[in-house]
C-alpha cells in the first residue's frame, strides 16, 4: 500500500522532472526501550513522535512507511539541499523530545538517511526496494545524518541559474497576488517559521 502511494507520487513528480527525496528515520533505541519499558509503550511512544514530526514537517511531505521503529517520509519537490535542511532540523529538534513514564524521562535516540528518488535507466523504480535502500541508508550509516551516493552526486551539483537571483523573481511573484492570497502567504510563511 505505501509502494502504491509513492508511486503515484514518484509518478508525478518524476514526469514533471522535480525532484523526489526520501527521508529515513530509524529510531535506533526503539527495541532497547521496548524490553525495558515494553512494546505497548514504545508503540505510544512513536505515534507520539509521529504527530511532533507532523508540526515540524512541511504541509507537502508525507509518511510512507512506518512501524517497528522505522519511519520513511516522502519529500516531493524537494532538492537535495532542501531535504538535508530539513532532515537535520528534525534530528536536532527531535532530540530534545522527551517521554514523561512513571517519573522515567525517556527520548529515542535517532539517525537518519536520505536517497533522491531518479528514474533507473529511464523506467521506473521499483518503490519498495527505494524504501528499504532509504532505511538501509539511515541504519548502517556512521552518523546521524547520511545520505546515499545519489543524493551525495545532487549534492555536490551546482545550484540552479534560477536560484542565484531568487529576490527579483519573487518580488515579481508577489506583485502578481491579489491581497487575500498574499495574506495567505504571510499567514503560511509565519507558521512555517514556528515549526522550524
Amino acid at each position: 500500500m505505501a509502494d502504491q502511494a509513492l508511486a503515484r507520487q514518484a509518478s508525478f513528480c518524476l514526469r514533471r522532472d522535480m525532484p523526489l527525496q526520501l527521508l529515513a528515520l530509524q529510531l535506533t533505541n526503539y527495541h532497547t526501550l521496548g524490553r525495558s519499558h515494553g512494546q505497548r509503550l514504545m508503540r505510544r511512544m512513536q505515534t507520539r513522535l509521529t504527530q511532533a514530526i507532523n508540526h515540524l514537517k512541511r504541509a507537502e511531505d508525507w509518511q510512507c512507511a512506518w512501524g517497528d521503529g522505522h519511519m520513511v517520509f516522502c519529500l516531493p519537490d524537494t532538492s537535495a539541499r532542501g531535504a538535508q535542511q530539513l532532515a537535520r532540523r528534525l534530528l536536532r529538534q527531535l532530540a530534545e523530545h522527551r517521554f514523561h513514564y512513571q517519573g522515567a524521562s525517556l527520548r529515542f535516540e535517532m539517525r537518519a538517511g536520505l536517497h533522491t528518488l531518479c528514474l533507473e535507466g529511464g523506467k521506473a523504480p521499483d518503490y519498495r526496494k527505494q524504501i528499504m535502500r532509504t532505511l538501509h541508508i539511515a541504519c548502517h550509516g556512521a552518523e546521524p545524518l547520511n545520505v546515499s551516493p545519489q543524493l551525495q552526486q545532487a549534492l555536490a551539483a551546482p545550484p540552479p541559474a534560477a536560484a542565484a537571483a531568487p529576490s527579483r523573481q519573487l518580488r515579481f511573484l508577489l506583485q502578481q497576488l491579489d491581497e487575500p492570497a498574499r495574506a495567505r502567504l504571510v499567514d503560511e510563511l509565519l507558521l512555517a517559521s514556528v515549526r522550524g
